[in-house]
């Protein structure tokens, strides 16, 4: 995957300096070097930099109070308007002095378009957001996610660029969007030096040891291949998918043996097939807007809890309704549940059989939107567990965001129960430029 994103920016590099040198030898004598300057500066007015800076420091609420978050992130960007070829490169940096793995340099998006009436094509690095949900991926797939910070990040924070060729066909009422990603990209899980991390369970006495994640090989039929066709219809927007792809999340194959007269199990993660339907829809009503999405998986592994059995395809759908509200005055109000069934239940599964998830989105700004108050809650309506994130932002300059907040977890051992440590209360600078 490095080398993709390195072959792309030197491709960008090389459209650049090829206009460069058109610009130069084009240029007229020496004599008429003013009308060469103009020139030149024109170009360079094809080029648009900008980017984000952001320092973030947390402290937790419970005992011994230390920093779960303290980071100092950058993002750098350059978009180019290279006359048939539109260009896009981004860059992160990092500093992390509590996730040591996470601190350096790496590419984000880095990719190319050409468009041209009634479609366009971008190839390379990229994001490609689906859905109609808010902070909840149901459709939206295409990307893995990011889960470094478990969910305490912005979605958009969370969602991994892949690597992808990327084809519309815009049409009066229908558009078509067809994706090719010939590179397998996982999701990203807490390691071993992250404070987000979780430890395996096992049985009293049962060893347990993890060999490392089987990915697929680099080859065409282990491509992932996704088709969208979507469309405005009476005031509907909607849109139909499927997705032929590669589970974003490792399951574990378990191979049970003795040693030294006692058992041990050795679990091999591996990434399995499964084809994703997809439909979503909007349809704005008065101050009202109601949305929804629905996904089914078809022939998903799914994990299990027993030491002798090994993870099973069974398929299951995925729903969510949600309403947005708008009453005036600067408020706004967003519900939403979500669903999920599985099908062909049995006990040894460590899903449960019917899972639903309801999330409540209220804020409010002031001062002349300066001011924005926020809080957000999931609350996982199986097992009464909740994930609070309250948030105060303020724009002290244009650009420039001062917020403070608190991401709350409550719960024994769930989604959210199993973070109850990290609750913490947090500070954040960011200047966008």
């Amino acid at each position: 995957m490095r080398c993709a994103a390195k072959a792309l920016f030197l491709l960008a590099y090389c459209l650049w300096q090829s206009a460069a040198f058109a610009a130069v030898t084009d240029s007229p004598p020496a004599e008429e070097a003013p009308g060469a300057e103009r020139e030149l500066s024109g170009f360079l007015k094809r080029f648009k930099v900008s980017g984000w800076l952001e320092a973030m420091r947390s402290m937790r609420v419970r005992s011994p109070h230390d920093a779960v978050t303290s980071r100092l992130r950058m993002r750098l960007e350059v978009a180019a308007d290279l006359g048939p070829l539109y260009g896009f490169v981004s860059a992160d940096a990092e500093k992390n002095w509590k996730i040591a793995s996470e601190t350096g340099v790496e590419p984000h998006e880095m990719w190319l378009e050409h468009a041209q009436a009634g479609w366009d094509v971008r190839l390379g690095r990229q994001i490609i957001i689906w859905g109609k949900a808010d902070g909840v991926q149901v459709t939206d797939i295409i990307c893995p996610p990011d889960y470094t910070e478990s969910i305490t990040r912005e979605l958009d924070e969370i969602r991994r660029p892949v690597d992808a060729a990327k084809l519309r066909l815009l049409g009066k009422s229908v558009n078509l969007e067809l994706i090719w990603i010939p590179v397998f990209r996982e999701a990203k899980l807490p390691e071993d030096d992250n404070p987000w991390a979780t430890a395996m369970t096992s049985s009293p006495g049962l060893r347990v040891r993890e060999d490392e994640t089987r990915r697929p090989d680099i080859s065409l039929g282990n491509s992932e291949v996704a088709l969208k066709a979507s469309g405005y219809f009476s005031g509907v927007d909607a849109a139909a998918s499927v997705f032929y792809t590669w589970d974003d999340m490792p399951v574990r194959r378990r191979a049970l043996s003795l040693e030294s007269g006692a058992p041990v199990v050795r679990l091999r993660p591996e990434h399995r097939r499964m084809t994703v339907f997809g439909l979503e829809f909007s349809r704005p009503w008065s101050d009202f807007v109601f949305r929804g999405e629905a996904a089914y998986y078809l022939g998903r592994y799914r994990e299990t809890i027993a030491p002798d059995r090994n993870p099973s395809p069974r398929d299951s759908l995925k729903w969510l309704f949600g309403v947005d509200w708008t009453p005036g005055e600067d408020w706004s109000v967003s519900a939403q549940i979500v669903n999920e069934r599985m099908f062909g239940h049995a006990a040894y599964f460590s899903a449960e059989e019917d899972d639903t998830l309801f999330t409540l989105n209220i804020a409010k700004k002031l001062f002349n939107q300066t001011l924005t108050l926020s809080n957000m809650v999931f609350c996982d309506v199986n097992n009464g567990e909740f994930y609070n994130r309250g948030k105060v932002e303020y724009e002290i300059s244009d650009g420039f965001f001062a917020s403070a907040g608190f991401d709350a977890f409550s719960g024994k051992n769930g989604q959210f129960g199993v973070y109850r440590d990290n609750t913490q209360a947090w500070f954040r600078l960011k200047y966008s430029f």
